[in-house]
């Protein structure tokens, strides 16, 4: 029995034995298995699946924490068993993955508690692994606590789904030198697959950085600017990972493509204007890159970008600039942001819609600065070479300029060396900038002269005196040019001052003024000529003695023999000879019979010259012929007549012909075809200018001639037309006076014959009635020929001044009402009305009454009288000023009639003036009545106007102005 239980012990030891040393086995596997990889995946797949193995259960799960300590995440499931329905544990299983386990869970912390190791026999009693228990069949489970020097990596269960299990001490054991193994393999894994990462997040970082450098380089290379971006652009794709990126530079706010790298090619793009794209403007406000989903995209901006065949875009805007620091108002010292966009990076993310991370933003930024920098400094670089141009481009304008002004410029230092000069320097003075000569050396050899011919010293030449420091404006003096001749010379200096306004050296400016001189004298040599022509006319009356003066002075001027003067006839336009010089007995008729066709108006192959004539030009005749028709003739005649026309105000009056003409005589048979002029000058352009100025004065003392004795048979006239008037107006008065008296006795015998057939009884009715109408048509006519008489007679009266005025003040518009009561009952055919502007004063004139009425009232007789079809008569008064000017009455009468002609209206006002619509008319009158009135109206200092269209039926309009009597307040 003995022996029994020895062996019976004896087997339980052997079985203990081989289960230790299986299980030993299986971890030293499991620790192989599990060091055999450093692939965190890997590893836990091992472990879940051989954990169910060496602990002999069916299930194994393990959660690992995440990196913020606070959640168990699951990562490993193995099952190995089937007793649940498949479909149950895929759902379950689909649930397990998306679930987790708070690091506060009481279950974990006791799990911690007991040094990691912890058997729930009934997980149902675990109200915070209820719900978990719940979904995936968890009756009982051993939690192991995955730790690794003293830091939870993770959790592993192990459990028997649906089944309550008691776990043995071997069981517990396995699972802890399990947990142990595995917590040390996923820590190392973990720690390996972060040492992957920092590795690999080193390698991007120096291939960031060498794309970078490479970047760098390329803008500081010197290279052109698309070289350049286009290196930047590569590097950008490739570090952002991306096969398709560009670069567009932001030129007058509009996008425009320069360079990509970008699969497949397109096409540029056009430009766009920045405004319309939305998400760029929003990177320029952020000054940081913006990712966009093409969703995201403006109508504008997914058009280009679809141009450019790109999706979900990264922009990076290219900044310049940085931040500096200004001082405020309060002294205080506050950053300015003063950066500016001038381009944008777009990165193409086709295959994901996912932002890059920092990192990989922060690369772009780098790229995107170099560009931006690139950019600013070929922007730099091109303003910069713009203004070498255009300083280039002014520095040669200026020295053509320099070299091409008239003026010889030289620049001399202190001691009279030459520093700087233009090209006609040395044609002035030989001096130049690339000779060693000094002023002083130059002067002892080129002495120069004042322009009255004296020497100058050499210490009195302009530019010695300016270097004394004297001031040198207009100079002038002689020299001798290059090719002997005289040259007069015009000198202006100036101080050349350095940056303290000390000498340091002068500039002068020669100016050949030659000509100048030459004109001048020539002007002063025409202004003696034409002064002593004034002086010999002045005086004269006598027209041909005033023009043989001017000629004979003409002749003496130019240097002439002979001349001629014709007078020109505009009846018959042709010119008549008046007097000539240096010809004898009739040489001068047959030297003008022979130059007559030039000046012919019939002659039309010479228009040109006549027309010259006619605009008062001096006209030079040149021809050339053979004076003789034989075979043998060696005398040529060559023709040099200057013709100068005397005219005033375009009038032509005369001519004057003045001859040089000139006599060739054939060389000798030595010299066959050349020829031996006789000595005789022509005429310039400044004789023709001195003959032009002095037949101007001709044509001047003619007209004044002439004007005196027109004024002296005006004067004549006039006394003889004065002396007509006063007999006429002394006839007027006689006849008047002499027509009064049979006038009043004719209308005193009318009336007494129509009182006495008044009374007769035995005259037949008949012949009563017919006596009584001659008679009063004798009253009638008389008392129209006493008008006629009467107004003779004040005609008269206002011609010599005999009209008295009675003054006094009167209320001009109830005058005006008179003269409308008394006249509207003169017609009935006539309507007369009145109107009054209101006013803030009445209308108070100063003025004769009986003369006043009689200038309205002969106003409305005409406007009656000359509207034989009757209508309206309008008078209306007003009150007017203007500009500060005494205040006026207007009094405007206003008709229907037959109007008075445009032609006759400046004539209206005159003495026995009638218009000569009024001949078809009944009306009658002589014509005194409207310049009575004017007459009556200048002695009130009044006006009168008339405004008409000379259409019948449109009338006339006559407005009377009077001034306005105006109290003096002082006087009241």
């Amino acid at each position: 029995m003995q022996s029994k239980r020895f062996s019976s012990a004896d087997s339980q030891e052997q079985n203990r034995l081989r289960k230790a040393l299986r299980e030993s086995e299986l971890l030293r596997d499991l620790a192989e298995l599990l060091a055999s990889s450093l692939d965190p995946t890997r590893i836990l797949q091992v472990l879940v699946r051989r954990a169910t193995e060496v602990c002999d259960v069916s299930r194994c799960t393990v959660w690992l924490l995440d990196d913020s300590h606070t959640t168990f995440l699951p990562s490993a499931y193995h099952m190995s068993t089937l007793n649940i329905k498949s479909n149950v544990l895929q759902a379950a299983d689909r649930v397990w993955r998306h679930s987790s386990i708070s690091f506060e869970n009481p279950v974990i912390q006791q799990l911690l508690r007991a040094n990691g190791l912890l058997s729930l026999p009934d997980l149902s009693t675990e109200t915070s692994m209820l719900p978990l228990a719940e979904k995936f069949f968890v009756r009982s489970v051993l939690l192991v606590a995955l730790i690794r020097e003293d830091r939870p990596v993770g959790m592993m269960s192990l459990d028997n789904p649906g089944r309550c299990t008691e776990f043995s001490h071997d069981q517990l054991q396995m699972a802890r030198a399990i947990g142990q193994q595995a917590a040390v393999a996923i820590d190392n894994a973990r720690l390996y697959q972060e040492a992957q990462i920092e590795r690999k997040r080193a390698e991007r970082l120096i291939e960031r950085a060498q794309s970078i450098y490479q970047v760098a380089m390329a803008v500081n290379s010197g290279d052109e600017l698309p070289d350049v971006l286009e290196v930047a652009v590569q590097h950008l794709a490739r570090g952002l990972h991306t096969d398709q990126a560009a670069i567009a530079l932001l030129e007058h706010n509009q996008l425009v493509l320069t360079n990509r790298s970008c699969l497949p090619l397109v096409s540029n793009a056009p430009a766009a204007l920045i405004s319309t794209f939305e998400n760029c403007c929003a990177a320029i406000s952020q000054q940081y890159p913006v990712f966009i989903h093409q969703e995201q995209l403006t109508r504008a901006e997914q058009s280009w970008f679809e141009h450019l065949k790109m999706h979900n875009i990264l922009i990076i805007p290219l900044l310049v600039g940085g931040t500096h620091y200004q001082l405020t108002h309060q002294q205080e010292c506050t950053p300015s942001h003063d950066k500016h966009c001038v381009g944008f990076a777009f990165v193409n993310y086709s295959q994901t819609p996912r932002p890059p991370s920092s990192g990989y933003l922060a690369f772009a930024q780098d790229i995107a600065a170099h560009c931006a920098l690139a950019i600013e400094k070929a922007h730099h670089l091109a303003e910069s070479q713009r203004v070498q141009a255009l300083a280039n481009e002014r520095a040669n304008t200026l020295n053509a300029v320099f070299n091409a002004m008239t003026e010889g410029l030289i620049v001399c230092d202190t001691q009279g060396k030459v520093m700087l000069s233009n090209e006609n320097a040395e044609r002035f003075l030989g001096l130049t900038g690339k000779t060693q000569k000094q002023l002083a050396d130059y002067l002892q050899h080129h002495p120069v002269y004042t322009l009255t011919g004296q020497q100058i010293a050499p210490e009195h030449f302009p530019l010695t005196r300016a270097l004394h420091g004297e001031r040198v404006r207009g100079e002038r003096y002689l020299d001798t040019s290059h090719d002997g001749s005289e040259q007069a010379i015009e000198v202006n200096i100036e101080p050349l001052l350095d940056n303290n306004l000390q000498k340091i050296g002068i500039v002068s400016a020669f100016r050949d003024i030659t000509e100048q001189v030459r004109v001048e004298r020539r002007i002063r040599r025409a202004l003696d000529t034409m002064l002593h022509a004034a002086e010999a006319v002045s005086g004269l009356t006598d027209i041909k003695e005033i023009l043989y003066r001017v000629l004979a002075m003409t002749l003496t001027a130019l240097n002439c023999e002979r001349g001629v003067v014709q007078i020109y006839q505009e009846e018959q336009q042709d010119f008549v000879p008046l007097l000539a010089i240096g010809f004898v007995e009739d040489e001068a008729r047959a030297w003008l019979d022979e130059h007559a066709g030039w000046f012919s108006p019939d002659a039309n192959h010479h228009h040109g010259i006549q027309e010259q004539l006619r605009e008062g030009h001096a006209t030079l005749v040149s021809e050339e012929h053979v004076i003789s028709a034989q075979e043998h003739s060696d005398i040529i005649n060559q023709t040099l007549v200057l013709a100068t026309p005397i005219t005033h105000n375009k009038h032509l009056l005369g001519m004057m012909l003045l001859d040089r003409s000139t006599y060739y005589k054939k060389a000798t048979s030595r010299t066959p075809g050349a020829t031996r002029p006789l000595p005789a000058p022509g005429f310039n352009a400044w004789d023709m200018a001195v003959v032009e100025g002095i037949a101007q004065f001709a044509a001047l003392a003619i007209e004044q001639t002439r004007w005196q004795q027109e004024a002296e048979i005006a004067r004549t006239n006039e006394a003889t037309m004065r002396e007509s008037n006063a007999l006429k107006d002394e006839f007027l008065a006689i006849t008047a006076h002499e027509f009064r008296t049979p006038l009043t006795i004719i209308l005193a015998h009318s009336q007494m014959m129509s009182r006495l057939l008044g009374k007769a009884v035995e005259v037949v009715p008949e012949l009563k009635e017919r006596l009584n109408e001659s008679i009063s048509y004798i009253e009638e006519q008389t008392r129209q020929l006493t008008n006629i008489v009467n107004t003779f007679l004040e005609v008269t009266r206002l011609n010599r001044g005999q009209i008295e005025l009675n003054s006094e003040e009167l209320n001009l518009a109830d005058l005006l009402k008179e003269a409308v009561h008394s006249q509207s009952a003169t017609s009935s055919i006539h309507h007369i009305s009145l109107n009054i502007t209101r006013a803030h004063k009445p209308y108070i004139i100063r003025g004769d009454r009986a003369r006043l009425q009689q200038i309205f009232v002969n106003l409305l007789q005409n406007a009656i009288k000359y509207s034989p079809d009757g209508g309206p008569i309008t008078i209306t008064i007003a009150q007017t000023q203007r500009n500060g000017a005494t205040p006026q009455i207007e009094v405007t009468v206003a008709d229907k009639g037959i109007g008075v002609p445009v032609q006759a209206q400046q004539h209206l006002f005159e003495r026995f003036y009638r218009a000569p619509n009024i001949s078809h008319s009944q009306a009658r009158g002589v014509g005194l009545g409207l310049y009575v009135v004017a007459e009556f109206l200048r002695l009130h200092n009044g006006t009168i106007e008339v405004e008409s269209s000379g259409i019948a039926g449109e009338g006339s309009r006559f407005t009377v102005k009077l001034p306005r009597f105006e109290k003096d307040s002082s006087s009241a």
